[in-house]
């Protein structure tokens, strides 16, 4: 089987039916790297009856005058477990770009290799293990297994079986602070894609990216209505007013409390006259920054995030969220109320990015902590694999320094 470039039509109607397709590899992904830069292709083989069997969106960038690199984000679109058609796929690929300047074509596929055990603490593999084997076996070089953010895309993600979503399971603390949200104000809306620029001041310091760049993507996903934005505001009007609200009726109990410790110092008395205590002081702490940003404005954006939405699965693709309001658990809320959203049509809700390391010294363990709250099934994937057209080239670049400083 011989590689060729396919139609826009052709690719389309290939891996719209498959079902380890995603989003990256869709004609949207395409047309909005090219607006960032990259040229790109649709490649394929086709069997004898002119079917495709495999197909694959590359994109590619210069990394010198005469050398380019390709990238197929969580590509190729294969059944990786027909090894014959792995092997066919690879000799004609490499057959195809070795005529041009072409280094490496880097891919990291959409292939879970491990899913966390919640009772043993630890990534299980499953049998797609086995592959690592195959793309051994057709010299793909193979790239360090990150446990953290350092390859383009995440090696861990959590993902929340939306058909099975159940509110009682989520863990209790965050329950908890769901139900504070609405005490503090916080609602959700569902913006155009023109309230990027209101969302953007919460999330530019998060990915570098530059406001053209979210701009240019959510351009191309809106043609075919594949992504939403949302924005998290806080009324502060009704945020002041609870406060006030709970705050005096704790002050009541308090002194209730304070009044029988005279007679009666227990220790179960004590225990819950400090945890009065620490009631009044969040209820005091709440009025101030209700009546601060009240003075300002009676409602403000505080958060907000893109969704990508293909096929069954929707996706995060940024979040985030003002820090001087921390203390209003915007990110909590803004997960719970996407799952309430996407819950009755779709299966699956992808919460982007998990550290595989589970020591307690992680420096992403706030992170994980709070992914975990909302008890998704974390996948590990198979990981980054570059396939090396030009083996000297490749190895120059590797040793000098170039290529890391290509992804750096």
């Amino acid at each position: 089987m011989q590689l060729s470039e396919l139609s826009p039509i052709e690719y389309y109607n290939y891996v719209s039916l498959q079902p380890n397709c995603s989003f990256y590899q869709t004609l949207e992904y395409a047309t909005f790297m090219k607006e960032n830069g990259y040229s790109y292709e649709l490649i394929g083989i086709k069997d004898s009856l002119n079917n495709v069997r495999a197909a694959g969106l590359i994109v590619f960038n210069k990394i010198d005058d005469k050398n380019t690199y390709g990238y197929a984000p969580r590509g190729f679109v294969i059944d990786y477990n027909d090894k014959n058609l792995i092997r066919d796929f690879s000799e004609a690929l490499k057959k195809y770009y070795k005529k041009r300047n072409i280094v490496f074509i880097k891919i990291n596929p959409d292939i879970v290799i491990s899913k966390y055990n919640n009772n043993k603490k630890e990534f299980i593999d499953n049998d797609n293990i086995e592959i690592i084997n195959t793309f051994q076996n057709n010299n793909y070089q193979k790239l360090k297994r990150t446990k953290y953010f350092e390859s383009l895309l995440p090696s861990y993600s959590p993902i929340i079986d939306l058909s099975k979503y159940d509110y009682n399971n989520l863990d209790k603390n965050v329950r908890n602070k769901i139900s504070k949200c609405y005490r503090k104000g916080l609602f959700i809306e569902k913006r155009d894609i023109d309230s990027i620029r209101l969302l953007y001041p919460f999330i530019k310091n998060k990915s570098k990216k530059t406001i053209d760049y979210y701009e240019s993507l959510l351009r191309e996903f809106s043609k075919s209505n594949s992504v939403d934005l949302f924005l998290i505001r806080v009324n502060f009007e009704e945020f002041l007013i609870n406060s006030k609200d709970k705050y005096e009726k704790e002050l009541v109990k308090n002194n209730k409390l304070t009044k029988k410790l005279i007679n009666h110092q227990t220790e179960k008395l004590i225990n819950r006259k400090m945890q009065s205590d620490r009631e009044l002081l969040t209820y005091k702490n709440d009025i101030r920054i209700a009546t601060e940003g009240l003075s300002r404005n009676k409602n403000e954006i505080v958060g907000g995030a893109i969704i990508i939405k293909y096929k069954n699965k929707v996706s995060i693709y940024e979040s985030g969220y003002n820090i001087k309001y921390k203390e209003l658990n915007i990110n909590d809320f803004l997960y719970y109320k996407l799952i309430e959203y996407y819950k009755y049509n779709y299966n699956y809700l992808d919460l982007n990015g998990f550290s595989g390391d589970l020591s307690s010294n992680n420096p992403y363990q706030g992170l994980n902590n709070f992914k975990m709250g909302f008890n998704p099934k974390i996948y590990e994937y198979i990981g980054e694999y570059d396939i090396v057209l030009k083996k000297h080239l490749y190895k120059k670049m590797a040793s000098n320094g170039t290529l890391s400083n290509i992804f750096k």
